[in-house]
């Protein structure tokens, strides 16, 4: 608060104490307000924005490395051919945005146990991938096929049929990709697209993998997986 002296005479002095703020003051002091509520405001937006992202990002690789994990481990234990005791049931049918195979491993918490058809396939219009596995004891359960296409209402009677399914969302993008011989030296985009080799099994198949963000053009990670569980690769 301001304090005015007026001097009535040398030896006599008049103190006289004004009442609030002049009206400069108070715009200044409002203007100074509103700027400091603003950059606030923008950086509790740009920190809540940045965590999300990290969040997305982050949720995003826990997804990834899980798939990889299990589609690895699964080829690995693919059934072959050659396979005596288990010939009868070796399929191995792969399309650009389809693998089915049957294998001997399942994710960890499974109670099945035994031989399984696992089918990964990637739907462009929901932008998410499908994985479905079915225990399979007679060949002729191989007939059954995974619907091409599967609603929300259609889980429950799948799971009655046997199926068991799980939906990852947020994917731009995902295909697959086939090499027959270790001997081909070109890249994952370039190989086959597709394999439909009766009884055959490749040698590696290779799965590109892309995520949206914030509307620019997603790159596609390529990661490659050996059929057979005795390779060593360098």
């Amino acid at each position: 608060m301001r304090k005015k002296t007026i001097t009535k005479s040398p030896n006599h002095q008049i103190t006289k104490s004004s009442s609030g703020f002049t009206l400069l003051e108070l715009l200044i002091s409002v203007s100074l307000i509103a700027v400091l509520v603003l950059i606030l405001s923008m950086s509790v937006r740009t920190g809540l924005r940045a965590y999300s992202r990290g969040k997305e990002v982050n949720d995003g690789l826990i997804v990834v490395s899980a798939i990889e994990g299990l589609l690895g481990r699964q080829l690995r234990a693919v059934v072959r051919e050659d396979e005596s005791d288990l010939k009868d049931f070796s399929e191995f049918h792969g399309e650009e945005n389809e693998v089915s195979f049957v294998t001997t491993h399942v994710p960890l918490g499974s109670q099945a146990g035994g031989l399984f058809r696992v089918v990964y396939r990637f739907d462009e219009r929901g932008k998410e991938l499908i994985y479905a596995q079915k225990v399979i004891t007679r060949p002729e359960d191989l007939k059954e096929a995974l619907p091409d296409r599967i609603d929300p209402e259609d889980k429950e009677d799948l799971m009655e049929q046997g199926w068991g399914l799980s939906i990852v969302n947020g994917i731009d993008s995902l295909a697959f990709t086939y090499q027959g011989t270790l001997q081909d030296e070109s890249t994952p985009e370039n190989w086959q697209d597709g394999w439909n080799k009766k009884g055959k099994v490749p040698e590696a198949v290779a799965m590109g993998l892309a995520f949206s963000d914030d509307g620019e053009e997603p790159a596609t990670t390529w990661r490659i997986f050996y059929t057979n569980p005795f390779l060593i690769v360098d």
